[in-house]
């Protein structure tokens, strides 16, 4: 995958054979690790500098990331187009 810009956030690969990859434009995804094929993704509209982790909870499976890029990362968010609030955090978590 290319990217026009940095990703902050880094990506979580599960054992199950999916990676997460959440984005400063706003933009959460997952794609099969083998053939890269997206299979998920959602826009939220606030960036991602913080990476997605994987929890457990009577047998199902979620994925948590926290939206709202650093300050660091700012000029590139801008520059990758996102529009929601630039400092504001918010934990999504999606049930797998």
């Amino acid at each position: 995958m290319h990217l026009r810009y940095p990703n902050y956030s880094g990506t979580l690969a599960t054992g199950g054979g999916v990676v997460f990859l959440a984005l400063l434009d706003g933009t959460v995804a997952a794609y099969d690790d083998t053939s890269l094929d997206e299979l998920w993704k959602i826009n939220v509209g606030s960036g991602f500098s913080a990476p997605p982790m994987t929890f457990e909870v009577n047998g199902k499976q979620y994925v948590a990331i926290v939206s709202g890029p650093s300050r660091f990362a700012e000029t590139t968010r801008q520059y990758a187009g996102a529009q929601g609030p630039a400092h504001a955090l918010v934990l999504y978590v999606f049930g797998l």
